[in-house]
């Protein structure tokens, strides 16, 4: 078959698609009197009710989190269908059940539900996050619904993936205020600290390098700190984190994980929240959250965040400025369009900022310590972030159930580093070493573009599901760097980073990054509760400063869920991987882009009525041109080289569950266990091949909230030079943090709370670079004063 031909088969599979619900629709339904099943869900919170009966219901339901903001549902006991039993939480609310056209249930204040014919209702007030369930005053450790693996808003259950999510209530309790902290709480996610800036992230063995933003695909460069590890998630409402590949919903990306960052929305209500905090080593912030309508009917709403935080360090000298300013307004404009813009600004100023971590061994190839708080940064070192973001969507529901959707964004992210480090191999007597420095300014300017349309079709009498789009995404980065600069250091001993600053000789360069796709999702409903998902994307990756150009490539996926018993589902999902890489070999040539195969199966299970979720999977991704680092540099730009191995595998299971076990019992625990080989043995080492994740709150009384958490991981390692000419092997032996929070409820508006974390004071560190590591925080702890309105 001529390629040309082979090309525009996908494309062509995608168009059909787009003209199918057009032509299905016409296919007669064919109707069955609604099941009946048990319910036993307790007087609890009304939007843990509704999300209990909807998922064992298998029926969909939107509601505004400000309608059951406060509300307890009525309890329900007995044999109903899924809408009886909905309508049984609702007694003695206010509140009405409607069900509109498509067969999704809405919610509505009682007095609007009497005015307005059941049969003439629109599909959903646009009040509720498309995105899947806000978790936000939840109080909950799981979500009713996630939509990060294909734009469907699934259950995780109905979800053929494993992914976890970290939700508000989880970072409010354990006092998580950074991205890479969220992370280390997220089962099966490797959080490896480079330096006092920078961190990698890995997942099933492979770095984590894809972020959303509400859906919107996103990339980051784990070489260069532009504010992304040291993301403010006081303006997130929750943080989806998909395992293994995700190339439908991000293209070109890695196969370890996407990460997916909510924004917070704004209410119907006025409400405010402040917090005050105060910790060790001088760690001080505050925080002001701000929501609620401005006008009367309520159509237009707005909500406003800023945060600042001054905090030192256990690293001798080093101390750290952040700033947050966050702000989005929804409005309505009409019935079913929703408009929302919104905008954040988020801005660190570190002082002697480290670069790579502290030497690992001496003139002699011995180890070489020095106390935890040493600092090897120069007085002059920082890595100052700028980050600012605008972004834009447009939201219309139509008559028939489906909806339209046009999201934009724009960000700019600007990088001052003048950074040096501690190299070379300390004597005895403290010489030996030098500080090598460098200078690395950074402009970056991306945008994003994604559109698509999703809604419900029949067909043999069925009703299935379909979402089409496309996307689009272009960076440009303005870089300034300057050559290697090396300082001599006559004693380490007595070394307190007070050396001049060189004169610094600056080059430029610009690279720019430009993404494109369609792509298409059906779920097909079958027989005896199986649901069939298929999809694929067409994309084009361009880098003309790394040489790359890759157009028309297909990436297919194919899901499937099987509800074998009220609480259980199987499920499986298949995807294709396709990542250009920058890796360079010793010549400076580019590595092909890597590609392979991800494959997943596994049970997952809705228990306690919906209130928890628990997950068992077995993945395989096997890889091609897997970027290996090797005993030599770049003979161009003496950088570290690498060449490209074949038949990479990583294999391993992941385990999680999460969500309620009883009233006032909250947890989120997950286990995960992976080796990634090649041809000549392990690769990746970096990275724990197992990993254990505890986190747990109870209330004890009322007012009293108390909890703790854990988490473990295997050793790691890496070959490294240890002196001139040799190679020995650096490891960090198996270790595990242990973390503890308590919360007093003085009154209904006033808490105080207070976290312990790393209570052993266990020393580890990350291997950052096979001569030099960087330590975990020691014992520390946090008191906070909160006020809600």
């Amino acid at each position: 078959m001529p390629p040309l031909l082979m090309r525009q088969i996908p494309l062509a599979v995608l168009l059909l698609s787009c003209a199918a619900p057009a032509v299905l629709a016409q296919t007669p339904s064919v109707q069955t009197a609604p099941a009946t099943m048990r319910y036993d869900v307790p007087v609890q919170p009304l939007n843990a009710s509704l999300i209990a009966i909807a998922s064992r219901g298998g029926v969909r339901i939107s509601i505004d989190a400000e309608l059951a903001r406060g509300v307890s549902a009525a309890p329900v006991q007995g044999d109903f269908t899924a809408e009886q039993a909905l309508r049984r939480a609702l007694q003695g609310t206010q509140l009405a059940l409607l069900k509109t056209d498509s067969g999704v249930y809405t919610v509505q204040r009682a007095v609007q539900a009497a005015a307005q014919p059941e049969a003439t209702m629109p599909e959903v007030l646009i009040t509720t996050n498309y995105l899947g369930q806000v978790t936000e005053d939840t109080g909950s450790y799981t979500t009713g619904a996630v939509s990060t693996a294909n734009r469907l808003v699934l259950s995780p259950r109905e979800t053929p993936h494993a992914i976890s999510v970290v939700t508000r209530q989880q970072m409010d309790d354990f006092g998580l205020v950074q991205l890479s902290e969220v992370l280390n709480h997220t089962p099966g996610v490797y959080v490896q600290h480079i330096d006092s800036e920078r961190t990698i992230y890995y997942a099933r063995g492979f770095s984590l390098d894809n972020f959303s933003y509400d859906g919107l695909p996103w990339t980051r460069d784990a070489s260069l700190n532009l504010g992304e590890s040291l993301a403010n998630m006081d303006l997130y409402d929750r943080v989806e984190v998909l395992k293994g590949a995700n190339a439908l919903m991000s293209g070109a990306g890695t196969p370890g994980a996407t990460v997916n960052l909510i924004r917070k929305k704004p209410t119907r209500e006025l409400r405010a929240l402040a917090d005050l905090s105060a910790g060790s080593w001088s760690n001080y912030r505050g925080m002001v959250d701000v929501g609620g309508p401005l006008n009367d009917s309520g159509s237009v709403r707005a909500r406003a965040v800023a945060s600042y935080q001054d905090k030192h360090s256990f690293v001798d000298r080093y101390q750290r400025r952040s700033e947050l300013a966050y702000g989005t307004v929804e409005a309505d404009l009409s019935p079913r369009t929703l408009l929302t813009v919104g905008a954040d600004y988020q801005h660190t100023v570190p002082r002697n900022s480290d670069w790579g971590g502290a030497p690992l061994f001496d003139a002699d190839g011995k180890r070489f310590t020095m106390p935890r708080s040493f600092n090897g940064a120069p007085t002059w070192s920082t890595q100052q972030t700028e980050a600012k973001s605008v972004f834009a969507s447009l939201e219309h529901r139509l008559d028939n159930g489906w909806m339209a959707n046009l999201r934009l964004i724009h960000q700019a992210n600007a990088l001052y580093a003048p950074v040096a480090y501690l190299d070379s191999f300390p004597k005895a007597d403290g010489s030996g070493t030098a500080v090598t420095a460098r200078q690395y300014n950074s402009d970056a300017t991306s945008n994003g573009l994604d559109v698509y349309a999703k809604g419900p079709f029949t067909l043999l009498g069925r009703t299935h599901e379909l979402v089409v789009g496309a996307n689009a995404y272009r960076k440009q980065s303005d870089d300034v760097f300057s050559p290697y600069s090396f300082i001599k250091v006559d004693n380490i001993y007595t070394y307190r980073g007070e050396v001049p600053e060189p004169t610094w000789v600056l080059d430029t360069a610009r690279e720019v990054i430009r993404q494109k796709a369609v792509y298409a999702t059906g779920r097909f409903s079958l027989p005896q509760g199986v649901h069939v998902i298929l999809g694929g994307r067409l994309s084009s990756y361009e880098n003309p400063t790394a040489d790359i150009d890759e157009a028309s490539v297909f990436t297919p996926y194919a899901g499937l869920t099987w509800d074998f018993a009220p609480d259980l589902t199987a499920f499986a999902s298949y995807s294709d991987i396709f990542s250009p890489q920058n890796s360079r070999d010793v010549n400076n040539r580019t590595l092909d882009p890597v590609l392979g195969k991800n494959i997943e199966a596994g049970v997952k299970g809705v228990f306690l009525n919906g209130r928890l979720n628990a997950s068992a999977a077995a993945f395989e991704v096997r890889q091609d041109n897997y970027a290996e680092s090797v005993d030599e540099v770049n003979r161009v730009t003496g950088m570290d080289a690498y060449r490209a191995i074949d038949g990479v595998r990583s294999r391993g299971v992941e385990l999680e569950v999460s969500g309620q076990l009883m009233p006032g019992w909250q947890l989120q625990a997950g286990y995960t266990h992976k080796v990634a080989r090649d041809a000549g043995g392990k690769v990746n080492t970096l990275a724990p091949e197992d990993q254990l994740s505890l986190y747990s709150t109870w209330q004890p009384m009322p007012r009293l909230t108390v909890g703790g958490g854990a988490r473990w991981q295997s050793r790691t390692w890496q070959q490294t030079r240890a002196v001139r000419g040799g190679l020995t092997t650096v490891h960090q032996g198996s270790y595990a943090v242990f973390d503890a929070m308590a919360r007093y409820q003085i009154s209904d508006r006033l808490a105080l709370s207070l976290n312990f974390n790393n209570l052993t004071d266990r020393s580890y560190y990350g291997i950052s670079t096979g001569r030099r590591v960087s330590y975990g925080d020691p014992r520390n702890a946090m008191l906070s004063l909160n006020y809600r309105y």
